[in-house]
């Protein structure tokens, strides 16, 4: 079927709109498809002069009423709110301002920082969290960042150096990399190093511990910590002894010093730990899951070993392993982990404190010599029942 010809009249429309509004809009209009009015407007040349529309977002040469206003409000309104005035995408808004006036730092700004404002930022813009300056300084993340740059500060921070020595911080990151936290790498110099949970406070508190990184707060409730380096993906393969891209049946222990064990447990349980009060007798229950029995087997080891408390150890039906104790036995568990903990979970930290408030009776099997010395002011709450009474 030989194509439909192209009217004087439709090819004047076409002339008169493409560019202006959406290429699917002329084709309803004309009662034609989009391919032919895309090929209509490269035969009239239309494209190279004024762009066209894929779907709802502007392709093709800029208008110098477009590039004025990326001038005018680019950092102070940012890519991705451009991008939404012009009907752009955002990676166009990005690309030409790389080609205006030689990069980003040099496009604007139209309101002027004040001497003081340059001041604060020189002082505080390698130490200081973005969201924090974005708060105190009243402009968006894209102006400050760009500031920084005209000024030839950076804010990159090495993370590596946290991860080199033992630390309580570093031991309970480790921890809760070991429960919550992944990898993702990239390329061979590309390596993500990430961290997720619902309770976002804590994900806060290893971002402030480590000094460098980004918080991501999601409406799903579940909240996600990156870092980018290399460094730390090889250190952490060198405290676990494997290959942590692959660590979820896998996971080794640590060759970690006694001193900072409980911290590093500490860091793992707030991440695939739990605490319940038993309905059924009303005692204290804990419990820790772990896909590697490598692992589980030895957190069952070093408990015993640095507190006396013995815990059982059990696989489910969806091989999962699973670490538990019950009583008195789980109260003083959680005394030891979060005692004067400078870097915990709040929440399990919290009941925590609550658990070693509580009272009731325990028989003395429950009980070995090193519980009795490392747990006095927690015994001496319950009833200690001799078996056979």
């Amino acid at each position: 079927m030989a194509a439909k010809r192209w009217t004087d009249e439709e090819i004047e429309y076409l002339e008169e709109n493409y560019g202006k509004i959406p290429a699917k809009e002329i084709a309803k209009k004309l009662g034609r498809g989009k391919a032919g009015v895309y090929s209509k407007a490269e035969a009239l040349e239309l494209d190279g002069n004024r762009g066209h529309w894929a779907g709802d977002k502007r392709v093709g040469a800029w208008t110098d009423e477009e590039v004025e206003f990326l001038v005018d409000h680019y950092l102070e309104l940012g890519a991705e709110e451009c991008a939404r005035q012009l009907g752009r995408t955002v990676a166009a808004v990005h690309g030409k301002v790389r080609q205006t006036d030689g990069g980003r730092p040099s496009i604007g700004p139209k309101v002027e920082w004040t001497e003081k404002e340059l001041e604060f930022l020189r002082e505080n813009y390698q130490t200081m969290a973005i969201d924090d300056l974005v708060q105190k300084l009243g402009r968006t993340k894209q102006a400050i960042y760009a500031r920084g740059q005209m000024l030839g500060m950076q804010r990159y921070i090495d993370p590596a150096p946290f991860f080199e020595t033992w630390t309580e911080e570093s031991a309970y990151v480790v921890g809760f990399f070991a429960a919550d936290g992944w990898v993702s790498k990239r390329g061979p110099e590309s390596v993500r190093i990430g961290f997720g949970q619902k309770d976002d406070d804590i994900l806060f508190s290893i971002k402030e511990a480590i000094g460098v990184g980004d918080v991501y707060v999601r409406q799903t409730g579940m909240h996600r910590y990156y870092i980018q380096s290399v460094a730390v993906y090889e250190r952490l393969c060198e405290i676990f002894g494997a290959d942590v891209q692959r660590k979820c049946h896998t996971l080794q222990w640590p060759d970690i010093p006694d001193e900072y064990a409980r911290h590093f447990i500490r860091g793992a349980v707030d991440g695939d730990g739990s605490w319940h009060r038993r309905k059924q007798d009303d005692l204290w229950s804990f419990q820790y899951a772990t896909s590697s029995e490598v692992f589980a087997l030895a957190l069952k080891r070093e408990v015993e070993r640095l507190t006396g408390i013995s815990l059982n150890l059990g696989l489910n039906k969806i091989n999962v392993w699973h670490v538990r104790c019950v009583g008195i036995k789980a109260v003083c568990l959680s005394d030891w982990l979060y005692r004067d903990a400078t870097i915990a979970l709040e929440r399990k930290a919290a009941l925590a404190q609550k658990m070693t408030k509580s009272a009731g009776i325990c028989q003395s099997p429950s009980l070995t010599p090193k519980m009795r010395a490392l747990f006095p002011h927690i015994l001496s709450r319950y009833e200690v029942v001799e078996v056979g009474q």
